[in-house]
């Protein structure tokens, strides 16, 4: 079985791009990621959870190559709600481990701010079942929001204390360039926000934002490299679920990743999660294996933790299906210690969730 290293990547600055069209901000990060590998790539994967419905734009692949001037090669779209850029990833991966390609690239975009505010949330909400939950109004802030009335109630918190979520966060995306949020928050900041579903306030929210990001992945080279990847789904629909203060997709996918991986997650130095809604977050962590369960909110009281040094969907935003593409490269280059973080240790984990608790990948990197 080949391995599979991380030969090139770039991100684009998340924001609201209303002058930039999808294809074309997709192929400006594809151009620079293609320039740092140098290689040539045999397939295009592109992940995008909107493009459809946002764009009105299919074959996005085809226009991506065709503003870089590149033709014949293969494209394969991938949608898996926020997910989409992790399954992006995994399938890219499973081709160069199969020995099928050798060099392929993967380009995350989304553009959610070719719509309305509104019209966005409806987009966002089609991660739920559209017959029987969708149709009902339920939202996936809906049930973020129950979740963390359940946690809370469980490990007897208040809502100052699943507060410090997005203040850590903010603090973390302070010396991010690519951050949509560079601010930090006070407890008042957050106690005082639009309450937004209860117990959850604005800024529990991580903002919908518009951007692009791509990586090079090749079966040849050296630095760093994918160790392993893990996707597990969970069918049980939110009504029949007996616990909701746990993540079964993460913590199945988890426990995979780490054990094709050869390690545990003592050995992860950082990590990139799921953070749409704080509890997600919080959530992710202890599905992970990273905090013991039930702790996080108490671990966040003394200070800095070593996830989301990007500042997360809270305030790197949420770039939706390239959310993935950004947070392995953002992992990567922390390792590395590239750009605006560096951190000390070979092993990163970057999570990925589509719908609440639907469906999780697992990416395991080491330098």
């Amino acid at each position: 079985m080949k391995n599979v290293h991380i030969a090139g990547g770039a991100l684009h600055v998340v924001g609201r791009h209303y002058d930039k069209n999808i294809d074309d901000m997709a192929a400006v990060v594809l151009d620079r990621a293609l320039a740092e590998a140098g290689v040539d790539i045999d397939a295009l994967y592109v992940a995008s959870s909107t493009t459809e419905l946002a764009n009105k734009q299919q074959l996005l692949g085809v226009y991506i190559l065709e503003s870089l001037g590149l033709d014949k090669l293969p494209t394969f779209r991938v949608e898996n709600g926020d997910n989409s850029g992790a399954a992006a990833i995994a399938a890219a991966y499973y081709a160069i481990k199969s020995g099928e390609h050798h060099c392929v690239a993967v380009v995350g975009v989304d553009k959610p701010h070719d719509l309305l505010s509104n019209q966005q949330q409806d987009v966002y909400s089609t991660v739920l079942d559209a017959y029987f939950e969708k149709y009902f109004g339920f939202t996936p802030l809906s049930y973020a929001a129950m979740m963390a009335k359940a946690y809370m109630k469980r490990y007897e918190y208040r809502y100052e204390d699943l507060a410090m979520w997005p203040i850590l966060m903010h603090d973390h995306g302070v010396s991010n360039p690519n951050a949509y949020f560079r601010k930090r928050a006070k407890l008042e900041d957050v106690m005082n926000s639009e309450l937004v579903s209860e117990p959850l306030r604005l800024y529990d929210v991580g903002p919908l934002v518009d951007g692009a990001a791509a990586v090079v992945l090749c079966s040849r080279g050296g630095g760093p490299r994918i160790l392993s990847i893990a996707t597990a789904s969970n069918t049980t629909p939110f009504g029949l679920r007996t616990d909701y203060v746990q993540l079964y997709s993460t913590m199945n996918a988890a426990e995979v990743a780490y054990k094709k991986a050869g390690i545990t997650p003592r050995d992860v130095a950082t990590a990139e999660v799921h953070d749409s809604f704080s509890i997600f977050g919080v959530l992710a962590l202890e599905g992970l294996g990273l905090v013991e369960r039930g702790a996080t909110l108490r671990l966040l009281k003394n200070g800095d933790f070593p996830v989301n040094y990007s500042g997360g969907f809270k305030a790197r935003g949420n770039v939706m299906g390239a959310t993935g593409v950004y947070q392995l490269l953002e992992v990567t280059w922390q390792l590395e210690g590239r750009g605006f973080k560096r951190v000390d240790g070979n092993y990163g984990v970057i999570h990925s969730m589509g719908g609440v608790d639907r469906i999780s990948t697992v990416i395991v990197v080491g330098v």
